[in-house]
C-alpha cells in the first residue's frame, strides 16, 4: 500500500502507474519486450534459439500488459510453478533471464523489472506467467498448456 500512496499525483485520465518496485538503473534498456541488458525476450524473435534451460527450470511465457500480442520468455524453477490441480507452488520466486544469461532472481518483482514487464499491480504477480512453453515436432520453442494458478 505504501507504494499506491506514491502514486496519488497521476490524473484519473491517464493510464495507470505501473507497480515497480525501483526504477531501472542509468544507461538500462527499458523497451517491452526486451530485457535490462538490451536481450529480445519475445517468444516470436527467440522461438528458434537455443536457450540453456538449468535443470530444475522450465521454460514459460510471460505476459505483458504493454505487449497484449507477445509472449516474454523466462526461465523458472519449477518448484514455484503450480502442478496441473494449481497446487503445491513453493511460496516466493527464483528465476534467470533468458536474454542475458542473469541468474538468481529471488523476487518476482526484482525480475519483473529486468525483463521489462510493467505490473499494473503488486498481488498475485507471478500470474502473469501464463502458458508453459514447450519445444514443436520441428524444434521451434511454442506456447504449451496454460499454468493453473489458483486462488
Amino acid at each position: 500500500e505504501e507504494e499506491e500512496e506514491e502514486e496519488e499525483g497521476s490524473e484519473s485520465s491517464s493510464p495507470p502507474v505501473s507497480y515497480q518496485m525501483k526504477t531501472p538503473p542509468e544507461g538500462c534498456c527499458t523497451t517491452d519486450g526486451f530485457c535490462q541488458a538490451g536481450k529480445d525476450l519475445r517468444l516470436v524473435s527467440i522461438s528458434n534459439e537455443h536457450i540453456e534451460v538449468p535443470s530444475g527450470f522450465l521454460l514459460v511465457g510471460a505476459k505483458s500488459p504493454n505487449l497484449p500480442d507477445h509472449l516474454l520468455v523466462c526461465a523458472v524453477d519449477k518448484r514455484f510453478l503450480p502442478d496441473d490441480d494449481g497446487r503445491n507452488a513453493l511460496l516466493g520466486f527464483s528465476g534467470n533471464c533468458v536474454g542475458c544469461g542473469k541468474k538468481g532472481f529471488c523476487y518476482f518483482t526484482e525480475f519483473s523489472n529486468h525483463i521489462n514487464l510493467k505490473l499494473t499491480t503488486q498481488p498475485k504477480k507471478q500470474k502473469h506467467l501464463k502458458y508453459y512453453l514447450v519445444r514443436n515436432a520441428q524444434g521451434a520453442l511454442t506456447k504449451g498448456s496454460v499454468i493453473c494458478w489458483k486462488g
